[in-house]
């Protein structure tokens, strides 16, 4: 047997703990996770088959997680797996059976987005970190400090948040922070759009967004068109590389990169270009930023901004002529004649680039032959005159832009090796006559591993064995990650050493290196953990109305209606109204927290929780995407009177959804669903009407007049000031579960929320007096035209 002696710096679960910020990528696939450890990443996020925000991905089964998660740690790269959907009741079992196979493989963090999964993630695995996803919409100081006080390590802030906002967070609060600096943007606060789910049926909450931000919108005023079709919420691409300084100096810990979508060169190129950025920070390197953009833009190319992390004007935020990669103008077309294509460059072409002709029509090839000046070429240069080969027409003056670099692509073909060597050791080896053959070898920051073999050297009675030799042997490292820095080999070159005694030693060597990196503090995994029961007080059965204008009120006032919610801005004197309960709806989106406390309020994020008082009767709002009856004890249990559900259940979904949580909580919940309303279907912190007329935020042109979307079906989706200059989208058809309001009942739902925005006061009388009727199983009469059952019949 080998003697081992151990030696190490101290550990932070099995790291060595730097200070340098994080930079953090993504992997959709094995190839973009091998590349972006290689590229330089120092944590990868990645998720399961099931469970995260990008379903469409390749993503990995559980035994491919293990396997990666191993590969990650022996690079000092740290894992983290995604739980950032909503969670359906039916999936918990699959969800905690998967993630106690990874807590005992030692993944690093899990990025959750549901209070049911925090609920439960919090006190199963006690010391295993909890990342709250960015589509929990954290924005602000007292969000922070709830997610904190529910063990949250970091957030991951919703990327509408600026460097201001997020100085206020860490000036007042220890925790740590992650923000996305490069790549897709949703148009939508993230866990905040409804758009592809109520229009698609397919939810982004579920990781199935089918973009509908990426789709041709018309914008009117009133009835007037005002923009003609163009891609008006289709986003440009995130890009800060410019602002790392700024970035790190407001003490953010993780830098993230979007696109776990993408193919595996994005992946590298971005982490080789962010971390060279890094590097210049830090160590006061020259940084050629031009050359970094230039290389980023050849990757994927959308258009850039640097979003409103660093407050983008709303016209700088989208790119209205088209959704998907532009690449880089690189000439015009100049003739066409009978197949051939001749082109101006601006920039450099090569074979096996790939192009694309832009006119009326798109066109998009790779190139196989160049002729220049009457010759075949391999590369032409800015301001040479060129001829490709086209099988199209292609119109003279078209825009030709490349959409791929084949040389690039190649050179970065070397990070997606799985054998690539990236752990430098140095070593000595000892060898005389005699003695034991030892070897010791250093890893990391001084940490030591000595192996001496019980191999006692004998004289060689032939040709003894030399240095070279010994080092030869020492160097074949095979299929790790590790490469020799240095090698000293001490030896009298006397002696006789079978080479499978020096193979031997390397493998003992290579094992104890690869058990030292691995090694992690143990993972506690508390499968006994209990619940609180929360004896809340159930409502009576009633309808309730949200209003957005006086005239509603009134018109709910006229109808009797007990419970009111008024919008936070809607400023009139209540007083009045004494027999009346007026909740007070606050907004969506609180930037810079909660200045304010009123009695009664209804909320849609949970910083009010972190202020909440006994004398205060709080409403959860849709908003906060309450799918699972954990998720509805989470909010209970923090001060919450009584939960909306979400508005993608569906009917199975609220079938028997109270009495499963009474078997769970031994008490029943206090719940309450929109019967009718325009579902909002996105609230967006970037305005189409700003940066159609050129404006910044703050114009109030959406109080002047009503404006809509209109899609290529011919519906119109009206905008609504939320009161901070952010724009609700609103459904083109309103919500009518009014056939259905016997059914909620007799499932413990006993509030019934009507949800009015642009009606007029008559429709909002006829409409609640309609409701009131089938109520109380009265006859009543409502057109259906021009309406929608939303999740609830998919």
């Amino acid at each position: 047997m080998n003697d081992i002696i151990f030696t190490s710096k101290k550990r932070v679960f099995g790291v060595i703990f730097l200070k340098r910020i994080e930079l953090l990528a993504p992997a959709g696939d094995k190839s973009s996770f091998i590349g972006a450890i290689n590229a330089g990443a120092n944590a990868i996020y990645l998720s399961m088959k099931k469970f995260g925000a990008r379903s469409f991905a390749d993503n990995f089964d559980i035994e491919e997680l293990i396997s990666l998660i191993k590969y990650a740690h022996l690079r000092d790269v740290l894992v983290y797996v995604t739980v950032n959907t909503v969670i359906y009741n039916y999936e918990f079992s699959s969800l905690l059976e998967a993630a106690d196979i990874l807590v005992k493989n030692n993944v690093d963090a899990f990025i959750i987005q549901d209070f049911g999964v925090l609920e439960i993630f919090s006190k199963r695995y006690p010391n295993t970190e909890l990342h709250a996803s960015t589509q929990m919409n954290t924005l602000n100081l007292d969000q922070a400090k709830f997610l904190k006080s529910k063990g949250v390590k970091r957030i991951i802030l919703a990327r509408e948040t600026s460097l201001d906002e997020i100085k206020t967070i860490k000036d007042n609060l220890d925790i740590e922070i992650e923000v996305f600096v490069h790549g897709a943007l949703c148009i939508s606060y993230s866990g905040n759009c409804y758009f592809s789910s109520m229009i698609g049926g397919r939810s982004g909450n579920r990781g199935e967004c089918a973009q509908s931000c990426r789709l041709p919108y018309e914008l009117y005023k009133d009835s007037e068109l005002v923009e003609e079709t163009s891609y008006l919420l289709s986003a440009k691409d995130l890009v800060t590389i410019d602002y790392i300084k700024e970035l790190i100096s407001v003490g953010i810990s993780s830098l993230k990169i979007e696109g776990r979508m993408r193919k595996p060169e994005y992946v590298v190129q971005t982490v080789l270009s962010y971390k060279k950025a890094i590097d210049s920070f830090y160590e006061n390197l020259l940084f050629d930023k031009n050359e970094e953009l230039k290389k980023l833009i050849s990757v994927f190319n959308r258009g850039q901004t640097k979003g409103f992390l660093l407050s983008e004007v709303p016209k700088k935020i989208v790119n209205t002529n088209r959704p998907n990669h532009i690449g880089h103008s690189i000439g015009k077309v100049i003739d066409f004649n009978q197949g051939k294509v001749t082109v101006l460059l601006t920039d450099a072409l090569r074979v096996n680039d790939g192009v694309r002709f832009i006119d009326d029509k798109d066109y998009g090839m790779s190139v196989s032959r160049i002729i220049s000046k009457g010759k075949t070429v391999t590369t032409a240069f800015p301001n040479e005159k060129i001829i490709l080969d086209s099988k199209e027409q292609i119109n003279v003056g078209s825009e030709v832009v490349k959409t791929s670099d084949y040389d690039l692509e190649n050179s970065l073909s070397i990070y997606l090796e799985e054998n690539y060597k990236k752990v430098p050791l140095k070593g000595e080896i000892i060898a005389f006559v005699s003695k034991p053959l030892k070897i010791k070898a250093i890893y990391g920051k001084d940490n030591t591993i000595e192996i001496t073999s019980d191999f006692i050297i004998p004289p060689a009675t032939r040709k003894p064995i030399d240095s070279k030799s010994i080092e030869e042997h020492l160097d074949k490292l095979g299929n790790t990650p590790y490469f020799w820095e240095k090698l000293n080999v001490k030896s009298d070159d006397l002696g006789f050493i079978p080479i499978k005694i020096i193979n031997d030693l390397r493998r003992d060597l290579i094992e104890k290196i690869n058990e030292a990196r691995l090694k992690r503090d143990l993972r506690i995994i508390n499968s006994n953990y209990n619940f609180n029961i929360i004896r809340t007080s159930l409502s009576e059965q009633k309808l309730v109305c949200s209003v957005n204008t006086k005239e509603q009120f009134e018109a709910a006032i006229k109808s009797n209606i007990s419970e009111i919610y008024i919008e936070e801005d809607l400023d009139f004197n209540t007083s009045d109204y004494k027999d009346v309960k007026i909740f007070k709806r606050k907004k969506r989106i609180n930037s810079y927290g909660i200045n304010e406390e009123y009695q009664d309020i209804v909320i849609s994020e949970v910083g009010y929780l972190s202020k909440n008082s006994k004398e205060q009767y709080i409403v959860s709002d849709e908003f906060l995407n309450v799918n699972n009856i954990h998720a509805i004890h989470f909010l209970h249990e923090n001060g919450v009177n009584r939960v909306t559900v979400s508005q993608e259940l569906n009917e199975l979904d609220i079938e028997s959804l109270a009495n499963n949580y009474k078997k769970t909580y031994e008490t029943y919940p206090n719940l309450e669903k929109i019967v009718y309303g325009r579902d909002e279907l996105m609230i967006t912190k970037y305005c189409p009407i700003a940066k159609t007329y050129d404006t910044n935020i703050g114009c109030n042109l959406c109080y002047k007049n009503q404006y809509y979307l209109k899609d290529r079906f011919g519906e119109m989706y009206p905008l609504i000031n939320d009161g901070n200059c952010n724009i609700k989208i609103m459904h083109s058809k309103p919500l009518v579960l009014i056939d259905y309001l016997d059914f909620f009942l007799k499932q413990g739902i006993n509030t019934l929320r009507l949800n009015f925005t642009i009606e007029d006061q008559e429709t909002t009388f006829k409409i609640i007096e309609a409701y009131k009727n089938s109520f109380n199983k009265n006859k009543y009469f409502f057109s259906k035209e021009n309406t929608t059952l939303g999740r609830f019949k998919r």
